[in-house]
């Protein structure tokens, strides 16, 4: 932390703590980023200091927690033959199928641990090294989880919750561990998918604002457990591509209710999960159901899983839309501030998600295409990409990594972030055969 004069707040600087109470002050955080000369002024008229975190802070403010050497990753050859894709009918994937996307993933973790000369990477390679058994407990137990209250029976929740105590300190450490994985370990299930992106998303966005302990806890908990009910909806409504009916769009919204009904059954859930699993459909604007709640009469727990729920979902493909980029997500959901959603907590959301996270497939200004490895902590629209695409749409035969940063890459910028499934990518999950 450091200590400065109000009269040398800056816009875009995080202030952790101003030599006053919090309490003075109209804010709904405590802890952001400045974003308007209007706060610097209210700062300026309650105290004389504030402290504040460079690590956190953007643009010519941010400084590094620690010392990093640029130095560009090194590219590893791809070893074997290309594998080719499933033949099989009848299902998504055959059993062969998805042993070999697992064999890709893991061959790209290996890939990840390998990069030893840069500290940010060596950072990632050993918090990988060190969440990934956990992360791999925590989905087991929610997949049984959920199989369990599918068939009707009780389960306990006791492991789940400690799996997400796991991440949760993970993504404290360093989060783009728990993104990787995220990425790297899909499970081709939408509902399980988008549970545990939901609930990641929520753990970031409610570290990100300062929550800990048991209520950034009851954050993930929320995150996995929002949309349970849905497990009672016929499968044919939930595919369905064309409009719905208002019977069928009224059937749809019961799955709240649905979901208040298995958990309330719970007694280790704690009553502010319920509460915000009851509302997180509920919209700023009073838009939202069952209750037709708005502002303040949401609650922020409920807030943060509707704007993670909508982010999560606008980038996997539905029956009645394709997927959208991340860059193209984080705009629509943007453009809704003020309308569906709380605008302060929005602004808080996108500073906290970035431009170009980690897992994010991207376009290069030369027609390359690339997914993300590393964020560049100080200018985050330059990150480290490792190249999957040529220019010409074709697949590479080795990995080739290109950081924006570095001068001989000063003409080439991201041009655009992609779909997850842009170019047919998704059939490879990326990481290349």
């Amino acid at each position: 932390m450091e200590i400065i004069s109000v009269s040398d707040l800056k816009i875009g600087m995080f202030v952790a703590e101003p030599d006053c109470p919090w309490t003075a002050f109209p804010f709904i955080f405590q802890g952001f980023v400045v974003t308007s000369p209007e706060q610097i002024a209210l700062f300026r008229q309650k105290c004389r200091f504030v402290s504040i975190d460079r690590s956190r802070s953007l643009n010519e403010h941010y400084a590094a927690p620690r010392h990093e050497r640029d130095l560009p990753l090194h590219a590893a050859p791809i070893t074997g033959q290309r594998i080719e894709e499933s033949s099989g009918k009848g299902e998504l994937f055959s059993a062969n199928e998805k042993e070999r996307r697992n064999l890709r993933r893991r061959r790209f973790l290996d890939f990840l641990h390998s990069q030893d000369d840069n500290e940010q990477a060596c950072q990632l390679s050993r918090e990988l090294a060190d969440v990934e058994p956990r992360y791999d407990q925590l989905t087991t137990a929610l997949q049984h989880a959920f199989e369990t209250l599918s068939e009707g029976r009780d389960v306990d929740l006791l492991t789940v919750r400690e799996g997400l105590r796991d991440i949760s300190a993970s993504l404290q450490r360093n989060p783009d561990a728990v993104m990787w994985l995220l990425r790297l370990k899909q499970r081709d299930e939408y509902s399980f998918d988008h549970a545990m992106d939901v609930a990641v998303n929520m753990l970031l966005v409610g570290t990100h604002i300062g929550w800990r302990d048991m209520r950034l806890l009851d954050l993930g908990m929320t995150g996995l457990l929002q949309d349970i009910g849905k497990i009672e909806l016929p499968l044919e409504l939930l595919r369905k591509k064309t409009d719905l009916t208002e019977a069928e769009r009224r059937l749809v919204h019961s799955h709240v209710a649905s979901s208040m009904e298995i958990l309330m059954a719970h007694s280790t859930l704690s009553n502010d999960v319920v509460l915000a699993v009851a509302r997180h459909h509920e919209r700023w604007d009073g838009s939202g159901y069952p209750r037709g709640l708005k502002f303040e009469q949401i609650g922020m727990a409920a807030e943060i899983a509707g704007i993670a729920d909508s982010f999560c979902a606008m980038q996997k493909d539905k029956p009645y839309r394709s997927a959208l980029g991340h860059q193209e997500a984080l705009e629509e959901l943007h453009n809704l501030r003020g309308k569906k959603f709380n605008p302060t907590l929005m602004e808080q959301f996108v500073q906290c998600v970035g431009l170009y996270p980690i897992g994010t497939l991207v376009e290069l200004s030369n027609g390359e295409v690339g997914v993300v490895i590393l964020q560049n902590r100080v200018q985050r629209s330059r990150p480290r990409v490792v190249v999957m695409l040529d220019a010409d749409k074709q697949q590479v035969s080795s990995y080739r990594v290109i950081d924006l940063r570095e001068p001989a890459h000063a003409g080439l910028r991201v041009a655009k972030a992609l779909p997850y499934n842009a170019y047919g990518l998704a059939a490879n999950d990326y990481y290349l055969g």
